[in-house]
């Protein structure tokens, strides 16, 4: 195995295109901090891995090396040993568990906002926890998606959908904070002939694979493939509304948590837009959209580029009449999930969204689409103008408001 990494000797691309690499000289790079760290290693030497963790796990490096390495999962061994040895620290304990979090905070979700919104409890989370104060938090829902999702009638009761069952795994952003991404999701695609199936599900994990602790990832992970694998075996389409969901369960829950049945379930797992591209291709989609006036430009999230099924927002998009949308391709957003609330990523993260926040203000877009919760968060607090899940633009066209 180390022979192989000597591909990547004269090889400098994942450098180039490194995110980090191109603002922060203290981290090693993808080339050096990856394969060269990892000869260095088996070779018996001492490597110097403290700025390993400046690495946001966004898998640049994956897309473009030439010779098909892993350089950022062989960046994340080091940090996956040390909370295996130690533990998660108390502040990655509470960012990885957004599960947990969402179902109490979704109870009082007005008194959890306001609590969080406060000066003198932000400053104190920063002094304890080392999370910054200058990230606004999230906001939780009041009730979650699921809650919606199992008091109204299913309008396929009693019949046959046209076009046949889809199982929807909508993520804890959607239930908890962004309920109203999953209604528009259903209602898309009931319009468009589907039965909409929400089988029981955890948090996908990356949260927790993200901050290095794998134990407890494995076991949600088995959880959500035995929930999933059912309805994979019997070939029906899962979706998602969370690019970084998507990955985790295609790819991470068979290569990196070795989970039994976990490659039938990806086999079977697709990005909503990705699936909906195939739809229209097929020639089932639906296109009575309203005419609508408006420029969209659009964040792919490195996640979704990561699964390498090109822009099918994009291309979904300038289906409807009078919708100018285009890929911004401004790399990454800088926000890397819970990585950017912490005290010290805080600078990393907004100088790695720099390119993408003069990207978005260089147009006169009212607002921005993405399909990764963090990544329009991300790009919210960059320039101020909201930014909505492309699935929010197509419910729209298609009058269902």
């Amino acid at each position: 195995m180390i022979e192989r990494y000597d591909a990547c000797l004269k090889c400098s691309i994942c450098e180039l295109h490194c995110p980090v690499f191109r603002v922060d000289s203290r981290f090693p790079g993808p080339k050096n901090g990856g394969p060269g760290y990892e000869r260095l290693r088996a070779a018996g030497k001492a490597v110097d891995e403290s700025y390993l963790d400046l690495c946001l796990g966004c898998r640049t490096c994956e897309v473009v090396c030439p010779s098909g390495l892993k350089p950022a999962t062989l960046i994340h061994k080091p940090k996956i040993a040390k909370v295996r040895r130690k533990g998660l620290p108390a502040r990655e304990w509470l960012l990885a568990h957004t599960d947990l979090l969402g179902q109490s905070a979704s109870l009082m979700a007005g008194l959890t906002n306001g609590v969080l919104s406060l000066p003198p409890i932000r400053a104190a989370m920063e002094k304890s926890l080392q999370i910054t104060r200058r990230r606004p938090m999230p906001k939780y829902a009041q009730g979650t998606f699921r809650a919606w999702f199992s008091g109204r009638p299913n309008p396929w009761q009693g019949k046959q959908a046209p076009n046949g069952k889809v199982v929807y795994f909508h993520g804890c952003s959607t239930n908890y904070m962004t309920p109203d991404t999953g209604k528009q999701t259903v209602a898309v695609l009931e319009h468009n002939g589907f039965e909409v199936v929400l089988p029981p599900q955890r948090c996908c994990g990356l949260p927790l694979m993200g901050n290095g602790e794998l134990k407890e990832a494995r076991r949600w992970a088995k959880y959500n493939v035995a929930q999933l694998l059912p309805y994979a075996e019997q070939g029906l389409p899962i979706v998602f509304t969370s690019t970084s969901c998507s990955l985790t369960i295609k790819q991470e829950y068979e290569h990196l948590l070795k989970v039994d049945g976990a490659g039938i379930v990806g086999s079977q797992c697709y990005d909503l837009f990705e699936f909906l591209a195939l739809q229209h291709d097929a020639g089932r989609l639906r296109t009575d959209f309203k005419q609508s006036e408006q420029e969209l430009p659009y964040h792919q999230p490195c996640h979704q580029r990561v699964q390498n099924m090109g822009t099918p927002v994009v291309r979904l998009l300038r289906l409807i009449p009078g919708v100018n949308s285009w890929n911004l391709d401004a790399g990454c957003c800088g926000a890397s999930g819970t990585h950017g609330f912490k005290l010290e990523k805080y600078d990393l993260s907004m100088s790695v969204g720099k390119t993408l926040q003069d990207a978005i203000l260089a147009t006169d877009a009212v607002r921005t689409v993405s399909d990764c919760e963090a990544c329009r968060w991300q790009m919210e607090h960059l320039t101020a103008r909201p930014s909505v899940h492309p699935v929010t633009v197509l419910w729209e066209a298609y009058g269902l408001r």
